[in-house]
């Protein structure tokens, strides 16, 4: 019996040595016990506690009480006591109910630094400044409470006094209001929640009952509103506070929304580890927030890849050795708490994809794999919406904001968010602000301040250089700049947006997404080619006028450094990215490069222009065209993205791009790239309605009609990916009825018989377009 006890203890520790193992080596990240999040949390609580005067100290010294938002309390204390509390209820030693009680009991006394000229020019301190005057940090001051009373560790009168901080910072708290699936809504949910739970008795309890469920009841089960990294982050944690206060975290997570949402971040987890920056966002932010709802997550679907995200967050930035930030203590406490160590983390293996969709998410990636080094591409397409149009109105008529979206999201539809290869960041977002509401501007919100076309109703001056014949002058004549043409305040212009097609396929990526103006009058098509085996992308960017009108088009791309240049080619690298607000960044790994070409150079201006940006000082690369367009017209750009090996030489990998010839510049844009004997096509029509010949009958397009030609290439169809090498021609065509290649018939649809026509006609033969055709064509063989 001892032996084979004996026996099974030691399979089970083999199997646990041989999971670690696995998990580490197999798949490249450890997960951290929930022992060693609770380690953590203890000991930034001890570091809080044994610095206590210095924080103090350090506290009274930088006081404002001009501050824009009020009276703010130090910091650091409400998670030291949260953290004492649990540790009490779990370890029951009397320091720490000691410790936790000290704070609640004296944290109302800090008030007396806030002066009283300022306290009287504060209309919302007429009742008195509240000690908990921040709604992102009250429910921690209650969770500390609601612990401690509990445990009867609190007498009458010590009961009394937190109770009056509590009740006079709810009253305070609800005397502005934002409601809506948002964070700043979820928060004071969440406040609403503990004091509920913790006060039941109080006498304003129905009027907190009644705010929490008019709140929460918005954000449970229902889509948020934001499209913005911090508060997307922010919300997900404030809605599992909010659950945890009512002791219905299970039923929350039940909720479809939430199992989205948990699928939607993995899926945007990019190479550098994290979920990028998008919208009201900077980098690397909110990483502490996902954390914890990936942890969560995990525990409750028993999702190997969610660990997996969890694992990776925290061995990329959680020093275990240096555990001084009790900020961060407190959510590892959660982490603790809401986690599992039953959950092996594996990383996901699903590659380039939607994300998730494209009414909610509307988002796509593009990527090579899940390791550090992999190629990555997020485009971000989301415009405002239509969802939650009552939440949005109460926003924009409530707040001071123009600048952006009632999304927190910025004019960024169809941009290029993150593009990293090796290691490097190659392109990134913009930023978040450089103060409120907005900077200079509209930092960072702007479309200017994005990697996408922007559009503008008027035409730009444009100038010319010495011998052109612009003006009746052959002397160069100055040019407007760019920025200086396309910048304004920065508010924000409604547009809608639309995924037209999305496939991806062994050798091809493909995305077109289509953005619309509805008030300015045109559309902007953006296709992205992702050819796989070069590692490069092609971006074919389609404006479409939908009246007559002047317009201006820059194709914008923005970086850290030009490192060398060439005809209409540029070299470039991010060698680092600054903090929040302007602080010290972290210098990036420059292994990697991205060239920047455009092949297309007809009646185009080209130039680079700093700029600020993401704080710091950055370079705008821009091609720009103006003319007055008439009903329907359409233009196009080409731009090729190269990330290359630094040591690569940008001028051979240049030449290696060729505009491929249109039978009409307004048909559509091909481009072809050769690489190590291998010549890649890629072609995209401009108009998707050209086909729409006729209504009497069905099918409505003809073949006729919707036929375009780029170089060898004859072909109804939307898109059209190729590649040569010695005779073997590999190809896709998308929405066809036929292509060909140097007049030899690749595929024709077959015929059917097409009745029921509109205008009485007999039952004819008609041909209807194919999704999409692969072949391969042996080009030696005779036709």
């Amino acid at each position: 019996m001892i032996k084979k006890s004996l026996s099974t203890v030691c399979c089970v520790i083999f199997a646990a040595l041989l999971l670690t193992i696995l998990s580490v080596n197999m798949f490249g990240v450890e997960s951290v016990p929930t022992a060693q999040y609770l380690a953590y949390a203890r000991a930034s609580a001890d570091w809080t506690w044994q610095h206590y005067d210095e924080i103090i100290g350090r506290w009274k010294q930088t006081f404002d009480p001009k501050n824009v938002f009020g009276y703010r309390p130090p910091g650091g204390l409400l998670e030291t006591a949260a953290i004492y509390s649990y540790l009490f209820e779990k370890e029951r030693k009397p320091e720490y109910a000691q410790r936790a009680k000290k704070i609640l009991l004296t944290y109302g006394d800090y008030r007396s630094e806030f002066p009283d000229w300022a306290r009287k020019i504060r209309l919302d301190y007429v009742d008195g400044v509240p000690a908990l005057p921040d709604f992102f940090t009250v429910m921690r001051y209650i969770r500390a409470y609601d612990t401690l009373h509990r445990l009867n560790q609190l007498s009458p009168d010590e009961n009394a006094k937190a109770e009056t901080v509590i009740a006079e910072s709810m009253a305070y708290m609800l005397r502005t209001q934002e409601w809506g699936p948002m964070n700043r809504s979820m928060l004071r949910a969440e406040g609403l929640a503990w004091a509920v739970r913790a006060l039941p008795g109080h006498k304003n309890v129905k009027v907190w009952e009644m705010q929490k469920k008019a709140l929460g009841d918005d954000n449970w089960g229902n889509w948020q509103i934001e499209d913005a990294t911090i508060y997307n982050g922010v919300w997900l944690y404030s809605i599992l506070g909010y659950a945890d206060a009512l002791k219905k975290m299970d039923a929350l997570l039940k909720t479809p929304e939430m199992y989205y949402y948990a699928q939607y971040y993995l899926h945007l987890i990019s190479p550098w580890g994290i979920v990028p920056d998008f919208g009201d966002a900077h980098w690397e932010s909110q990483w502490t927030h996902f954390l914890v709802y990936f942890e969560a997550a995990a525990a409750f679907y028993k999702d190997p890849n969610m660990k997996w995200a969890a694992a990776t967050i925290a061995r990329k930035y959680i020093d275990f050795n240096k555990p001084e930030s009790v900020g961060l203590g407190y959510m590892l406490l959660d982490c603790c708490r809401w986690g599992s160590d039953a959950v092996a983390p594996v990383p996901p293996q699903f590659l380039s994809e939607e994300v998730m969709e494209d009414v909610q998410g509307k988002k796509i990636v593009y990527r090579d794999g899940w390791s550090p080094q992999s190629t990555y591409l997020l485009l971000n397409y989301r415009d405002e919406g239509d969802g939650g149009l009552n939440f949005r109105d109460y926003l924009r008529d409530t707040i001071p904001v123009e600048e952006e979206k009632m999304t927190h999201g910025h004019a960024d539809e169809n941009s290029l968010i993150l593009l990293m290869s090796g290691g490097s960041v190659l392109l990134h977002d913009g930023g978040y602000r450089d103060y409120m509401p907005s900077g200079p501007f509209g930092n960072y919100r702007q479309d200017y301040f994005h990697n996408r076309l922007c559009v503008r109703p008027e035409k730009i001056w444009m100038g010319q250089k010495a011998g052109e014949y612009r003006y009746s002058v052959r002397e160069a004549v100055p040019g407007q700049g760019i920025l200086d043409f396309l910048q304004n305040a920065g508010s924000y212009r409604k547009v809608r947006t639309q995924k037209v097609d999305f496939l991806s396929l062994p050798d091809f990526d493909y995305s077109r997404t289509r953005l619309i103006d509805d008030n300015w009058g045109y559309s902007w098509d953006r296709v992205v080619a992702y050819v796989k085996e070069a590692d490069v992308f092609v971006v074919l960017d389609i404006f479409k006028s939908l009246k007559e009108e002047f317009f201006t088009l820059a194709n914008l791309w923005h970086t850290r450094k030009i490192l060398s240049r060439g005809d209409h080619w540029y070299d470039t690298v991010y060698d680092t990215i600054a903090g929040y607000g302007g602080a010290q960044g972290k210098n990036l790994p420059t292994d990697k490069h991205l060239l920047i070409v455009f092949p297309e150079t007809h009646f185009k201006l080209e130039g680079v222009e700093p700029q600020k940006r993401h704080y710091q000082d950055e370079l705008a690369i821009h091609q720009t065209t103006g003319q007055h367009f008439e009903l329907r017209e359409t233009v196009g750009f080409v731009t090729v993205l190269i990330p290359h090996p630094a040591k690569d030489d940008p001028q051979k990998l240049a030449a290696q791009v060729k505009l491929l010839s249109v039978d009409s510049p307004r048909a559509g844009q091909g481009v072809q790239i050769e690489v190590a004997g291998k010549t890649y096509f890629v072609g995209a029509k401009n108009d998707l309605r050209q086909d729409m010949s006729r209504d009497s009958k069905r099918p409505k397009y003809t073949y006729d009609a919707g036929r375009w030609r780029f170089g060898d290439f004859e072909t109804n169809g939307d898109f059209l990916f190729a590649s040569l090498e010695g005779g073997s021609l590999s190809y896709t065509v998308v929405n066809l009825t036929k292509a060909l290649y140097k007049e030899r018939i690749l595929i024709e649809g077959k015929p059917w018989l097409s009745g029921l026509a509109f205008d009485g006609s007999p039952d004819a033969q008609e041909t209807g377009k194919l999704r999409y055709w692969r072949d391969v064509a042996n080009l030696e063989k005779t036709r």
